[in-house]
């Protein structure tokens, strides 16, 4: 069959139906002029209800007509560029002569936004860097509550608070000594250790002043439990001591950790975690109450200078000698990288309520890291500025 008798055979059959709702219209009862009363009256008691009716029926059909007459004039154009195909791009051309070419204009509004892009990706980046110019980095803490983020500068001997949602700083105490990690006390305070000065110091972050709380030989890392006690970690004698605030009563919970031992992190249930700075990387978990402890443990090659819990059972530590960020599970000491890149980062802080990872490095950087991100395989990768 050719493509004439096609289209030939389309519109005959179009025109067949168009007769027959015009024959549907003029011979049936109640069609016409003389049933628009009736319609109205329809239409004011139940407008749902002609549809139920013959006046439905009427009204398909008065849109059936037109369609059909639509559908002869396509058969028979179709039937004309079959038989004579230039006459489609002579159409075109007269289109173009009359009204020109198309023209393609994007506004503002068709650009693509920030906030669809974060939809795209689930609201969640992997990885940020935050603030820069934090000197040479070292103890890092995190208030979600504030949206901010407390950086030790031990090389400045000062502690700088840090907007995490827009990178703003400022030195939020000074005169700290050696600093090399700090905690927050609640109620605008915290607590810092002073290495040099083998000081445990409480800083009010409403003034910056700050007064000595302990002397502790060493003093490094430090944790904070609800009970009123700072545990610090002395690097110089491998010494985990509790000390009471405020008043500054102390007592060795454990000794033989080796000289080096860094970060201390408490996991609310009687246990703490504590890495080391240098000779080797070992992770400790100390009973406080049996006053024991045992290696969970060892990154070989690396160190574990800062840990932070999850309370999932999971820890997160920094290799400062390599840059990167490892998860541990502490029931089995497994051990995987999550991030890298991050210089010689000393400074780790987890938001467990926002689901972030902070980090600081000696470079003054302040990097934040999505938690769920990490949790992927191969983590977030290599951070890049």
């Amino acid at each position: 069959m050719s493509f004439k008798n096609i289209f030939d055979n389309g519109g005959d059959e179009a025109g067949s139906a168009e007769k027959s709702a015009q024959a549907l219209n003029k011979d049936t009862p109640g069609a016409g002029d003389e049933s628009e009363a009736v319609r109205k009256l329809e239409s004011e008691r139940d407008p749902w209800l002609v549809r139920q009716t013959a006046h439905g029926a009427f009204d398909v059909m008065g849109f059936l007509g037109p369609l059909f007459q639509n559908a002869q004039g396509v058969a028979a154009a179709q039937r004309q560029a079959s038989e004579n195909p230039g006459s489609v791009s002579g159409m075109a051309s007269a289109t173009n002569k009359a009204f020109g070419p198309p023209k393609v204009s994007i506004g503002a509004e068709d650009m693509p936004k920030l906030e669809d892009l974060s939809k795209l990706i689930g609201n969640r980046r992997s990885y940020t860097l935050i603030a820069t110019g934090l000197g040479t980095s070292e103890g890092l803490a995190v208030d979600p509550s504030l949206n901010t983020a407390y950086v030790a500068d031990r090389g400045g001997v000062k502690l700088s608070a840090v907007k995490v949602d827009t990178g703003a700083q400022h030195t939020a105490a000074s005169a700290l000594g050696d600093i090399g990690e700090v905690q927050l006390g609640g109620q605008g305070t915290a607590y810092s250790t002073d290495y040099g000065g083998a000081r445990l110091l409480e800083v009010n972050l409403a003034d910056g002043s700050s007064r000595k709380i302990a002397d502790v030989s060493g003093a490094y890392g430090v944790a904070l439990d609800a009970a009123g006690k700072a545990y610090v970690a002395s690097w110089l004698d491998g010494q985990l001591v509790a000390v009471d605030l405020p008043g500054g009563q102390k007592h060795t919970i454990v000794t033989g950790l080796g000289q080096g031992i860094g970060g201390v992190a408490l996991d609310g249930r009687g246990k703490a975690y504590i890495g080391r700075k240098d000779g080797g990387g070992h992770l400790y978990e100390v009973d406080l109450a049996a006053r024991t402890h045992r290696v969970v443990t060892n990154l070989s090659g690396a160190s574990t200078i800062r840990v932070a819990l999850d309370g999932a059972g999971r820890a997160y530590t920094i290799d400062h000698v390599n840059g990167r960020l490892y998860e541990i599970t502490l029931a089995d000491g497994a051990q995987r990288v999550v991030a890298s890149g991050l210089g010689t980062c000393e400074g780790l802080a987890l938001d467990t309520v926002n689901g972030w990872i902070y980090v600081s490095n000696r470079d003054g950087q302040l990097w934040q890291i999505n938690q769920r991100a990490t949790q992927a395989l191969g983590g977030v990768g290599k951070v890049v500025p």
